[in-house]
């Protein structure tokens, strides 16, 4: 097999930009797998961190790993662009790896070897992996490694037209450098990005990859790129910037704050048109329909006519929560007795006897009414207290006779046959009994 002096590669697992500037790739998969990557790298700088020299006539081993059992490829490429095959070669045709394994060469008993020949310069080292076998004969001849094609150029185009019938989810690339020789490439031309952000602490990212969190300063080569800038609760920033070279491109980019999660509260009621307060304030009748932040609120029905309803209401993120209430109406109070014609006169008939009082009752009370329940403590004989409508009232004896009347001019108490509760006129509870 032919010796060679360049090859190509791009470490797997390292992150984009970290790694020393490389020309452009040969060819790029627009669209690569998440789960089939190749990594290829040489013995003199397995970490890929480095551009490696190796010296004339000095042998070279080159090493090719895969995620998932796939085909690989290997072509170098001389830094005067001539081409030749690596792998599949005359003596080693077995080019399918399983996912995992490391497969170095030439192997411990190859009967070949690479050795560096002139002349210097950058070179480099192509794989490609496929799930699906490749037909690569129009490329290399496989037997001598001789290339079919000279530079990098018609390499890509030729691989290309290769790789098009195989879907994108199963093929991938990677490349390798070295440097032929003692030639020392001059240092590639560079810009700096800095970028921060308001709130700091956004993550970066470039060309759709993660390089490091604002405030950042990067070392880039010129040329347009895309940027975008996360963190959470914030909406996600995406710009373009140009670098470049031996300039800095300064970016200072204020986040937007996202609205915060709400809830929805659905409210109604039967009959609709009552008045809803949420924590006491006034947002609306029923039926209604509002966003709020999360957390614990109280929620009130009002409709006159009608009891006041009252609940508490749990609001979580993202959900629905419903109050469905039937109101309890309060009767009306009865019609004033008709007004009677004025009588004659008639003569004082004799006098009859005072029915007796009847006798105030003793203690704590609770009556069961229309309308709902009433507790009434009998004070004295002259006051009593009761408690409706969430509050405690002293009534005041104001009138002995058979039935007996305790009132503060809002909440009248009559206790006759039967009870009843009297608010500003209106007769709320009925027929109470204990």
């Amino acid at each position: 097999m032919k010796n060679f002096t360049g090859i190509l590669g791009l470490a797997l697992l390292a992150p984009a930009l970290a790694q020393p500037l490389r020309p452009q790739s040969i060819i790029v998969n627009p669209t690569p797998p998440p789960d089939l990557q190749v990594r290829v790298w040489v013995d003199k700088d397995p970490s890929k961190t480095a551009n490696p020299v190796y010296g004339f006539g000095e042998n070279m081993q080159i090493s090719v790993q895969v995620t998932q059992p796939a085909h690989v490829y290997l072509f170098s490429v001389r830094a005067t662009g001539e081409i030749s095959g690596i792998l599949p070669n005359a003596f080693e045709q077995q080019n399918f790896l399983q996912a995992g394994e490391v497969r170095t060469f030439p192997g411990p008993r190859a009967l070949y070897t690479f050795t560096i020949q002139p002349p210097p310069g950058q070179a480099r080292v192509l794989a490609v992996a496929s799930r699906r076998p490749l037909d690569v004969s129009e490329i290399v001849n496989i037997q001598t490694g001789e290339a079919r094609i000279q530079g990098e150029t018609n390499l890509s185009r030729a691989l290309s037209i290769v790789v098009t019938p195989i879907p994108t989810q199963d093929w991938v690339t990677d490349e390798a450098f070295y440097i032929a020789g003692h030639f020392v490439p001059p240092p590639p031309a560079t810009g700096t990005l800095s970028v921060s952000s308001t709130p700091s602490g956004a993550q970066v990212l470039i060309g759709g990859r993660v390089v490091g969190s604002t405030p950042l300063i990067l070392e880039l080569s010129p040329g347009t790129y895309s940027l975008e800038l996360r963190r959470s609760g914030f909406s996600t920033l995406r710009t373009t910037f140009t670098i470049q070279a031996g300039q800095v491109t300064r970016l200072s980019l204020p986040l937007t704050a996202l609205p915060p999660p709400t809830g929805i509260l659905v409210v109604d009621s039967r009959p609709t048109g009552a008045q809803v307060l949420v924590n006491g304030r006034l947002v609306g009748s029923t039926p209604l329909n509002m966003s709020l932040v999360p957390g614990l609120y109280t929620v009130e029905l009002r409709r006159p006519g009608f009891s006041p309803f009252r609940t508490s209401v749990n609001i979580q993120a993202g959900r629905t929560s419903r109050v469905s209430v039937t109101l309890v109406s309060i009767a009306p109070p009865p019609p004033p007795p008709p007004v009677r014609p004025v009588q004659p006169v008639q003569p004082v008939p004799p006098v009859q006897p005072v029915p007796p009082v009847r006798p105030v009752p003793t203690g704590t009370l609770t009556y069961t009414c229309e309308g709902g329940t009433l507790v009434v403590n009998y004070i004295s004989a002259n006051q009593v207290r009761v408690f409706y409508d969430g509050a405690f009232h002293t009534l005041t004896l104001v009138r002995t006779s058979p039935d007996l009347v305790f009132t503060d001019n809002i909440y009248t108490w009559e206790l006759g046959r039967f009870g009843r509760l009297n608010v500003r006129g209106q007769v709320v509870l009925f027929n109470c009994r204990v």
